[in-house]
């Protein structure tokens, strides 16, 4: 089957311009550098990265609203360039900063508005988009007008709109960003559930990182317009066996204990990483063979160092977004700060 998304050597650059009077001058930016990508039939994308980073301008090139300066995008075997009002029909927006909807109708009005315009019938438009509404806990809402909805509400409709047109492809910039935690789990739970229900396939550009872990099956990393992979997080991906443990020793007294004490030397091996966040040392390890962490465990509390947690996630977007370790499988050993 033909991938979803195929972006090959994809590459927007925003023109500088000379200062004016009273005005500096603006450079050239390259926003997105050279980026490829594949991302199959119903699968979930996450984009992870500083602000900045590009991860918007490629949301909005796929969404059509800015044109690529060079590389080829093809979205559901659509040219982007060529074929832009079929690329357009076939996805949903949903962004952190939305100001289409008209203030002075009600959400139902606005909802049979947005519809009428893909041809929806009223009755069609009920249908839809009443279980969504319930799910996000919009009943009592729907019937004022949108000036009064906080920005959950508004971002709650924004969702309710983009499931309501049924689309194969769902395109979301930060959807949770400044919203309140039981919101912003709504919405998540609403993505997973309507998108692996229906097949959809989603780009998730996100700087809450729980959206990521939550939804993604997939992550990559943008820093500087150039797109890494990130070590799977999906469910249905095979994990790999990494455990860390947060260490209140420093950085050089935990690296001195792993390359000398034993048993401590052969479980670890070579498969480590010791960094140090704050005023924590982490010592991150790739399981390999028979060893277990409750051994790893035992030997760091035997040599007497102070271990204050232990994560088992198979990867930790908090590090990968802070660009502290290396994406690739196995960690490389030694010290970085």
């Amino acid at each position: 089957m033909e991938p979803a998304i195929e972006i090959h050597q994809l590459v927007k650059r925003f023109e500088g311009h000379r200062g004016y009077l009273f005005a500096p001058s603006v450079p050239e930016c390259l926003a997105v550098d050279h980026v490829e990508l594949t991302i199959g039939r119903g699968e979930i994308y996450g984009l992870i990265g500083a602000n900045g980073a590009g991860k918007t301008t490629l949301i909005k090139i796929l969404s059509t609203l800015l044109l690529p300066t060079s590389g080829e995008v093809r979205i559901l075997g659509h040219d982007l360039r060529r074929e832009e009002e079929k690329v357009r029909a076939s996805l949903a927006l949903v962004t952190n900063s939305e100001r289409s909807f008209y203030y002075r109708l009600t959400g139902w009005q606005n909802l049979r508005y947005f519809a009428g315009l893909y041809g929806l019938d009223r009755a069609e438009v009920e249908r839809r988009a009443r279980p969504l509404v319930r799910k996000l806990n919009l009943d009592r809402a729907m019937d004022r007008d949108y000036r009064t909805y906080s920005t959950g509400m508004q971002r709650k409709l924004a969702f309710v709109r983009a499931f309501l047109l049924e689309t194969p492809l769902l395109l979301l910039d930060e959807p949770t960003s400044s919203l309140d935690p039981l919101s912003s789990e709504e919405i998540r739970n609403l993505v997973a559930e309507e998108c692996r229900r229906r097949g959809q396939t989603v780009v998730l550009s996100a700087n809450n990182l729980l959206d990521v872990e939550r939804l993604a099956d997939r992550v990559g990393k943008m820093a500087a317009g150039r797109l890494t992979p990130v070590n799977s997080v999906g469910a249905g991906s095979e994990p790999l066996r990494i455990a860390r443990f947060l260490l209140r020793d420093t950085p050089e007294e935990v690296l001195h204990a792993v390359q000398t004490r034993e048993p401590l030397r052969t479980q670890v091996g070579e498969s480590f990483q010791v960094t140090e966040r704050g005023q924590r040392t982490i010592l991150r390890v790739l399981l390999e063979g028979t060893v277990t962490v409750p051994q790893l465990l035992e030997s760091l509390l035997a040599i007497g160092l102070r271990v204050e947690e232990v994560d088992l996630k198979p990867v930790d977007l908090e590090e990968e977004f802070l660009g502290g370790i290396d994406s690739s499988a196995t960690p490389p050993e030694g010290v970085s700060s």
